[in-house]
């Protein structure tokens, strides 16, 4: 079953999950859920997965319900005046929400109108352009391209690619990311762009930064820099070349680095959102380690047995993590 039908099928089951438990549901009602529920063993395997996360609310408190909602929705909740079950009523329209992956609150390519070449969330793609040019795109990637007798021009809309660019000095090479454009001069390099910054990091040769029409900046092999939207140039650093381009190898590394960033990190290779809650002194917490990016069930383990967190996961779509003791191995 491919992404979008599956969604669409999480996103029936929860809503016949939250028709059940409402207590108003009519005879009629019952009848089409029974046929659905029968219709098909998938529709029977994804109502448990709703049941899962439902009955997973148990071991939340109201007070973490309320913070759980009011962080899915990015709305204020007012404090109901009713029973506990009200609150799993207003968790469960949540949670018809959570197990849906493909509806704005997961991290994903689907909404994604522009590339030419695009990643799913965990997917790594390689294409070879028409110049001979290779292009790794890292997960969750959109890439235009244009390239025509005069030149060769590339939009990164999201994500992450390594460029190994054939020579052609008759047709530069220029990649457009985060408002800013990077001139290939001989070269291969990295960029990751998002909301906030883009990053590139040079392993050979050289290339050329510009944004707006005053401010530039060369990076040569060996060398990174950042820059941010509204035109701010971070200077040029050495690069850790292993931890920048880990994930060619599917690897993720850290080294001492906070908590929030290692999950941020996380979440770009999995179809989920990774929540904090009830305890800021987690965001302080460093960690330290080396990861297989396709095998990344095996780091929330090992953070909860090296670090005070304690792990809740709900139908492995919503992670709660808590101030907690390390666990024992």
């Amino acid at each position: 079953m491919d992404t979008p039908e599956r969604d669409r099928l999480a996103s029936t089951a929860s809503e016949w999950l939250v028709r059940m438990e409402s207590g108003t549901i009519t005879a009629a009602e019952r009848l089409r859920f029974a046929e659905w529920l029968s219709s098909d063993p998938s529709h029977r395997d994804a109502y448990r997965e709703a049941e899962r996360f439902w009955h997973g609310l148990d071991r939340l408190n109201p007070d973490d319900i309320r913070e759980f909602v009011r962080y899915l929705t990015e709305d204020t909740i007012t404090d109901p005046r009713g029973t506990s079950r009200s609150w799993r009523r207003v968790a469960a329209l949540a949670a018809s929400l959570v197990l849906v992956a493909g509806i704005g609150l997961w991290i994903t390519t689907a909404w994604l109108p522009f590339g030419d070449y695009r990643t799913a969330v965990g997917e790594v793609r390689t294409v070879t352009l028409a110049d001979g040019s290779i292009v790794q795109l890292n997960t969750d990637t959109a890439l235009s391209v244009s390239i025509t007798e005069h030149g060769r021009r590339l939009t990164l809309h999201r994500g992450e690619a390594f460029f190994t660019v054939a020579p052609d000095a008759a047709r530069p090479f220029e990649v457009e990311a985060g408002r800013g454009a990077i001139r290939a001069l001989g070269t291969a390099f990295n960029v990751r762009t998002g909301s906030d910054r883009t990053t590139v990091t040079v392993t050979e040769h050289g290339i050329r930064i510009r944004l707006g029409k005053e401010t530039s900046a060369e990076v040569h092999a060996g060398e990174r820099l950042r820059y941010r939207p509204d035109g701010w140039i971070d200077p040029i650093e050495t690069a850790d070349m292993d931890r920048a381009l880990a994930w060619r190898h599917h690897r993720l590394i850290f080294e001492n680095q906070p908590l929030p960033e290692v999950l941020a990190e996380l979440a770009r290779y999995r179809s989920g959102r990774l929540v904090i809650l009830r305890d800021e002194s987690l965001k302080t917490l460093p960690v330290t380690g080396s990861f297989d990016t396709e095998r990344l069930d095996h780091l929330l383990p090992a953070i909860e047995e090296s670090l005070p967190v304690r792990i809740v996961s709900f139908a492995d779509r919503v992670i709660l993590l808590y101030r907690g003791l390390p666990k024992k191995s």
